[in-house]
């Protein structure tokens, strides 16, 4: 069996104008500490919160993984490719405009987590 871990660190807001009239919009709109869903192959398969990780038993082979935040807003699909016994970690948050966003984790995140 193969592991996906996906972690939701403490998110570290910036103020500028740019972000400021729509971070203040969305704060009004959405409630930015939200769980996200995560789907695994078309499937919701759990949620994430703030400053969680959550770890999901896969098959080995070829996945398509991504974030779903209130219906609408869903982060980019990654497609994830695993070997019997790999796991793979990822690292999810908000962008600027409110969006889910999912990367693959660095070894600096792994490391800061």
């Amino acid at each position: 069996m193969s592991k996906i871990r996906i972690l939701r660190p403490k998110e570290q807001w910036s103020i500028s104008p740019r972000n400021l009239l729509p971070a203040a919009v969305l704060f009004r709109l959405f409630n930015p500490q939200a769980n996200y869903t995560v789907v695994l192959d078309d499937q919701p398969v759990g949620q994430i919160g703030k400053e969680q990780a959550k770890v999901f038993d896969v098959e080995p082979g070829e996945h398509r993984l991504y974030l779903r935040f209130v219906g609408l807003r869903r982060s980019e699909e990654l497609r994830v490719s695993l070997e019997a016994d790999e796991e793979r970690q990822f690292v999810c948050g908000t962008s600027g405009m409110g969006w889910p966003t999912l990367r693959e984790a660095s070894r600096g995140d792994v490391a800061e987590l």
